[in-house]
């Protein structure tokens, strides 16, 4: 079995330190952030996605994706794009089909503000960002490319999947934390009704509860076949 795990914005792979044991696992760097420094200005969503697709129809084993907060839009792009057949278990943690609605994801008159403060002090805003997010800013991990990750960010704010993701057919967890500050738990409860082969798990956590308890993606991988 292949996992796959992508991570949110601002941050880097890095974050997913806790799953790196984990044999045959591959830990991706959104655009613009980690590594993948690099990157096309144009359509980064659609062409990542693609990436991501591409990555699992080559695989010649079954594939468990794992996304967090933007990375889970990532993933479920890209699963609507790839045969369903090659997926394993999808993992949504943080997630919402529509980031820019102030009931499944976030107040759009917030989110225009906190572009304008990243116009003005890119770093501390990201650092802020951080520690709203996951109660820590995290200053080990790189700041993000700021133009490219700018652009990034203002494509998943226009992203809308609610009429997507009916297509998932495969068996689906959405991991939300009950104190998320940065996207509502009715973003993961919307796709809850909307995934038929899917179940949600709500726990006392900021944005990133595999921060706090791995086994919440172990258990779940563990009894995947």
């Amino acid at each position: 079995m292949k996992n796959i795990f992508i991570h949110g914005w601002s941050f880097s792979k890095d974050i997913w330190k806790d799953f790196f044991h984990l044999e045959n696992s591959h830990f991706l760097d959104l655009p613009f952030h980690g590594e993948n420094r690099v990157y096309t200005h144009q359509n980064i969503i659609e062409k990542f996605s693609d990436e991501v697709s591409s990555l699992i129809n080559s695989s010649r084993e079954k594939v468990n994706i794992i996304g967090w907060s933007l990375g889970a839009s990532i993933s479920v792009k890209a699963i609507l794009k790839a045969n369903q057949n090659n997926i394993n278990r999808l993992i949504l943690i943080g997630f919402t089909p529509k980031f820019k609605d102030k009931n499944l994801g976030h107040n759009p008159a917030l989110i225009k503000a906190f572009f304008v403060a990243l116009n003005i002090d890119f770093r501390d805003t990201v650092y802020n960002f951080r520690k709203v997010a996951v109660g820590d800013k995290f200053e080990n991990i790189s700041l993000p490319e700021k133009e490219g990750s700018k652009k990034l960010l203002k494509e998943f704010v226009e992203l809308d999947l609610r009429d997507n993701i009916q297509n998932i057919k495969v068996k689906t967890l959405l991991i939300h934390g009950t104190e998320d500050k940065i996207i509502s738990q009715n973003g993961s409860k919307f796709a809850n009704e909307k995934i038929k082969n899917s179940k949600i798990l709500l726990v006392k956590s900021h944005h990133a509860p595999f921060l706090t308890d791995s086994n919440l993606i172990l258990q779940f991988l563990q009894t995947s076949s």
